[in-house]
């Protein structure tokens, strides 16, 4: 690695906060396993500077740790990637969406339409997993299943945790599977859904000046007051430090196992890894992509909880310059990590201070292409 190209990924970051784009950020670098860079810049609160055991609401960055726990249960023989949704979750076949399969929700290609908070839940309800799923099986289908591709956010991966439940032999509850089934075995102690308001570790939800917009009240009401120690948000809630995101994507380096534990197999992670949507474009982004006068954002999802490079030079969260293979994870405007098998390099982003929708994206890029350009 040269050290003076690693050094201005720290740049670039700090660059962003010198700015006022965001408030701070933790960095860290890794080739063939082994940490080469790792930084924390800038504050994660008032008087507060980042620190590398922050615990960082990962946003959906979240939706990687449950689709491993739904592709561990595929390993099991629980349920296939064709089985339908509807016969998970009772009801969810009306309305337009009989078709739809566990790899459809997967996809975010299994009808329903972007959205947080479904019709009928309140944000101070969105961690009522049971009352939330409920609502997301009613929801009229906006398109045939398979027929587009439109981001979900909090739909589709909320319904795929109560996948989990309802179909656990323990009978356990969502936050109880990831801890005994993800966390604890990988080692990853400083990881969780749902965080207690006052862990002195935890980072608040932050705008910077310069991004505030007019739904940022209700935005910050929700994640610093509703995603407390009890709520249950697969798509979206899991709190963990860099480190302890760092040995989940080691797990995934290593094609499912890590720590001596199988969390699902290679077979199974090779498959998952492909492209599942083909050269569908990801509609959610639609109107950010009319309004700034964009290409169209290729979709790309693997079954992993996020997305795969690719081939083409269209905006990627991987970085240009990341070979074909390279998988990533984004969690809506502050978090994100990309694996890249060729080059052997991990990196993982985690920050302070909200920058939404497609410019996030490109932070990410930005960051993973300096990332890139220090490998020899």
């Amino acid at each position: 690695m040269d050290s003076a190209a690693l050094d201005r990924v720290g740049a670039s970051t700090q660059g962003d906060i010198n700015s006022g784009r965001i408030l701070g950020a933790s960095i860290l670098i890794a080739r063939g396993g082994q940490i080469v860079y790792r930084r924390s810049l800038g504050t994660v609160a008032a008087d507060r500077p980042a620190t590398d055991d922050d615990k960082y609401l990962l946003m959906s960055m979240s939706k990687s740790f449950t689709a491993a726990l739904i592709l561990r249960a595929v390993d099991q023989g629980r349920f296939g990637l064709d089985t339908r949704v509807d016969d998970l979750v009772p009801g969810f076949g009306t309305a337009g969406k009989g078709r739809a399969t566990l790899r459809h929700l997967m996809t975010h290609t299994a009808g329903l339409p972007f959205g947080m908070v479904p019709p009928g839940v309140t944000p101070a309800q969105i961690g009522d997993l049971p009352r939330k799923a409920a609502a997301i099986a009613a929801i009229p289908a906006a398109f045939a299943p398979g027929a587009r591709c439109v981001y979900t956010s909090g739909l589709g991966y909320d319904l795929l945790g109560h996948i989990l439940v309802n179909t656990d032999p323990k009978g356990r509850n969502f936050r109880k599977i990831m801890h005994d089934d993800l966390f604890v075995p990988l080692g990853m102690t400083d990881s969780s859904f749902g965080l207690p308001l006052d862990d002195p570790r935890r980072v608040p939800v932050s705008f910077t000046e310069q991004n505030t917009g007019p739904t940022t009240p209700a935005m910050l009401g929700m994640f610093n007051q509703a995603f407390d120690a009890d709520a249950e948000v697969p798509s979206g809630n899991a709190y963990s430090t860099i480190d302890d995101v760092f040995r989940f994507t080691e797990a995934l380096r290593s094609r499912g196992t890590a720590n001596g534990y199988r969390l699902m197999s290679p077979a199974l992670f090779d498959y998952a890894r492909q492209n599942h949507t083909g050269e569908l474009p990801n509609e959610a982004f639609n109107f950010e992509v009319q309004a700034r006068n964009l290409d169209p954002l290729i979709a790309n999802f693997t079954l992993l909880g996020g997305y795969v490079r690719g081939t083409g030079h269209s905006l990627t969260s991987a970085g240009y310059t990341a070979s074909p293979e390279t998988i990533t994870a984004v969690g809506g405007a502050s978090t994100g990590w990309m694996i890249d098998p060729q080059h052997d390099l991990t990196v993982i982003y985690l920050s302070a201070g909200f920058i939404e929708g497609l410019r996030h994206f490109e932070r990410l890029q930005r960051i993973n292409d300096l990332a890139l350009a220090a490998v020899s």
